[in-house]
């Protein structure tokens, strides 16, 4: 979207025949361009959990859309797939929000330095949603299970986001942030990587969220969600 915009800014201002003209469209620009929101949805790394092993991934376009059709097919509408191997390739909005890309870890960095395995991004105008993108970075490729893990919980993230159903936080006694989309993706995590056999490779999960129950403000979205998430499963078991 911002692409877009930019895009409709500049052919203005090379077509524009005075000022004037460009100085309307300007102000016409800025004003669609700030109606629109955005927002990010991450898996944070921790390797506690990971270790070497699983099979090799080539770090690929090619290769997310074959797990995509294996796993995921017709799942993730109204976005696209980025691939991450340097800072530019991430949105103007994440760069402003403070990502970059590490080329030691091969990983994506957010704002507050932490590694994250992977991003969704999404474009909301009014409340609704526009435009979604799931952003990899070539250290998800460490493993094709890793990377199929990966991208089924931003998928999941994404299809939460589709229903209006954004993610929403809380923070604990001991200052810790909790989820409501996290603690439903770690639940599929943990059942999907069973479903798998995936076990024996100690994949890297999401913190479970437990301390979820424990908020009033959650209660609204779990029966919301929790038909989505079981019908999830049902697609991705199989």
């Amino acid at each position: 979207m911002e692409n877009f915009f930019t895009g409709m800014y500049r052919g203005a201002v090379f077509g524009a025949a005075t000022a004037g003209i460009v100085s309307g469209i300007s102000w016409v620009v800025n004003k669609l361009s700030n109606s629109y929101q955005y927002s990010i949805n991450e898996m944070l790394v921790s390797d506690d959990n990971t270790v070497p092993g699983g099979t090799k991934a080539d770090f690929s376009i090619d290769t997310v859309k074959k797990v995509d059709q294996s796993h995921y097919k017709n799942q993730f509408i109204r976005g696209s797939y980025h691939i991450v191997d340097e800072t530019s390739d991430l949105s103007q909005h994440l760069r402003n929000e403070g990502y970059s890309y590490s080329r030691q870890s091969n990983r994506i960095i957010n704002g507050g330095g932490s590694e994250v395995w992977g991003v969704t991004e999404q474009v909301t105008n009014k409340g609704k949603l526009v435009w979604q993108r799931i952003y990899l970075p070539k250290g998800t490729f460490v493993s094709l299970e890793m990377l199929d893990l990966i991208m089924g919980h931003e998928i999941f993230h994404s299809i939460l986001n589709n229903a209006g159903l954004f993610d929403v936080e809380e923070i604990t006694g001991t200052n810790q942030r909790v989820k409501i989309h996290e603690y439903y993706t770690s639940r599929w995590e943990e059942k999907y990587i069973k479903f798998r056999g995936w076990e024996k490779l100690k994949l890297d999960m999401t913190s479970f969220n437990t301390e979820v129950i424990t908020f009033e403000s959650f209660d609204i979205f779990k029966p919301k969600i929790q038909p989505i998430f079981n019908n999830y499963l049902k697609s991705t078991l199989k």
